[in-house]
Order: C-alpha cells, then structure tokens, then sequence
C-alpha cells in the first residue's frame, strides 16, 4: 500500500506540521485536516488519526477505504462496534504521554493551592502583599489519593513520593508493589485524600464515577484533579460543590463537552484551574505519539495488523 492515505485531523497545522516532520514515509500523502476537511474527503482515507473529534457510524461508514483508526490513549469518542464489523482496526498508543501528564497534574496543583496565577496579576499590576499568602499550604505531609494506578497514576504517585506526601492508591484491577504506596479501597481515598487525582478510562462503569455523593465524601479542603476523560466527573455537581465550598478546589485539563463552552460556570470560579485539554501535549510526549503512528502505518502497508489495537479480535472474526 505505497500510496497510504493518512488524515492527521488538527486545528493547529503549522504547529502539528512541525511534529511530524520527517516521521512518515514520502511515499505516504498524510494530510493535516480539519473535522470538515475530513468529512469531506473520508471516503479516500486509509487511516484516520482523529484526535477528540467523535468518529461515529456515519464517518465509519463513509470511509470506505478505511484500515486504521488511531487513537491517542482513550478511544472512547470511535465507534468501535461499527469499525470492527467493517474490519477496520483501533488502536492505541502506548506510555508516551505519562510523564507529560503527571506533570502536569503537579503544575496544576501546585498553580492552584500556591495561589501563583493571583499573585503573578499583583506583582504586574504594579502590587507587593504577602498576606495574601496566610492559608496556603505545604505539600509535605498531605495525603495524595491516586484513582487507577496504570502508568500515569504510578508516575504521579513518584513525584507525589518526591514532595514527602503520603500516597494512596485506588485499583481494582492492579496489584500496587510499591511497599510506600498504600493499596485501599475507594471509600478511603475519598475520605482521606487532601489531594484526588483521577488516572481511569471512560467506561460505563467510570463515567460520573465523581458525583454528588462523592465529593461529599471528600474532605472539604480537598483538591479534585482530573486529566483523564471529561465524563469521569459529574459536572454539574463538581460545580455545585465548587460554588458551595464543601471542597477546596479543582484542577482540570477535560470536561464533559469539549471544547468547554464559553458560558460555563467553571469559568467564574476562583477555585478552579482550567486546561484545554493539553496534559499530553510536552514536546516529548507529542514526538513519541506521531513517531508510534508512522511506526503502525508501516506495519499496515507491510501487511501486518498494527501494535496496540483494541478490536484485533474482532476485526479477525469480521474478515472471515
């Protein structure tokens, strides 16, 4: 398959440009779309790089050269069903982005309880006040509540290790080996965490697995962080909880529908730290990600079923 079709679907193509330079093969046409290029010309794609744009049935269906969707970590905004009765395969890429991600989890943490963005408007509005500074808390000592312990979760718990916190950890499909993790249950996390952290896949079971009852569970000095899927919290009632104070703060990089609408609440509040979406976007993280997706591109042209794909099964029984 020399002449592969590759749809790489971005907003941000110079920029997306500058990531994949010299990644594919030339003897690839890999285009940088957007989600109305794309839908325009689905039908002569081979592989679809989609990035958070949904690819339901109708695009599935439409793409009639289809192989490959490939997806970032979580691939829960393809129809997987559809693709695999059409015999196109999903895939995944794997830990590049954890490290990228856990990171930011910290930065996120440390900009909101530090109070950095308030006191960074001060100084360039031309103010000096360190009083604002009374309340604001050290890491060391605290309680950091990890929820999934895959290699994101084991990577924050690290560097939650690093600040002297104490670290729990919430699985219930991982075993945790590291003797200075605590392994409890999902009831301790939420009741003694300072800081929750939220490392899980959008599944039925994990959608709106932070709800009203939970965060009345969490102490009221908590910190909720999420940087896995939007849907994972309930955001309605995270808001709630926000703007009645029952917890101290949220910090987030997804949401329920994204992009974020303009008129959210979350906008307004003081209490949130607020991110598009970018926590695997570090340079490194970027370069592992676009390098995996040339890498299986040539497994397909090879012949081969790429690495790392979620309906390898399926796609087997749909072709016989």
């Amino acid at each position: 398959m020399p002449g592969l079709r590759v749809s790489i679907v971005t907003n941000a193509k110079a920029e997306t440009a500058a990531h994949t330079s010299g990644l594919f093969s030339s003897k690839w046409e890999v285009l940088l779309q957007t989600e109305q290029e794309l839908a325009e010309e689905i039908e002569n794609v081979h592989v679809l790089i989609p990035g958070h744009i949904t690819v339901g049935k109708d695009l599935i269906e439409r793409g009639k050269k289809l192989k490959l969707i490939h997806c970032g970590t979580g691939y829960n905004n393809v129809d997987v069903e559809t693709a695999s009765r059409r015999g196109i395969y999903v895939a995944v890429t794997p830990n590049v982005a954890a490290t990228s991600v856990a990171e930011l989890v910290f930065a996120m943490i440390l900009t909101l309880t530090k109070k950095l963005l308030h006191f960074d408007a001060l100084m360039k509005g031309g103010g000096w006040k360190t009083t604002d500074f009374i309340g604001v808390p050290e890491l060391k000592g605290k309680t950091f509540g990890i929820v999934g312990f895959g290699n994101i979760g084991r990577l924050a718990g690290r560097i939650a290790r690093g600040f002297d916190m104490k670290v729990l950890a919430y699985d219930p499909v991982i075993r945790i080996q590291e003797s200075d993790v605590t392994q409890c249950g999902w009831e301790m996390v939420l009741r003694d965490a300072d800081f929750i952290t939220l490392h899980v896949p959008l599944t039925k079971e994990t959608t709106k697995l932070i709800g009203e009852q939970q965060l009345r569970m969490m102490k009221r000095t908590a910190v909720l962080v999420n940087a896995s899927r939007g849907p994972v919290v309930d955001e309605r009632a995270l808001v709630q909880a926000l703007q009645e104070r029952r917890i101290g703060g949220a910090c987030l990089d997804v949401f329920e529908k994204e992009p974020l609408t303009p008129d959210s609440p979350l906008r307004a509040l003081d209490n949130v730290l607020l991110t598009p979406h970018v926590a695997y976007c570090a340079n490194e993280a970027l370069a592992g990600r676009y390098r995996f997706f040339a890498e299986n591109c040539q497994r397909l042209v090879d012949g081969n079923a790429p690495a790392m794909v979620v309906n390898a099964e399926a796609v087997k029984a749909s072709r016989g």
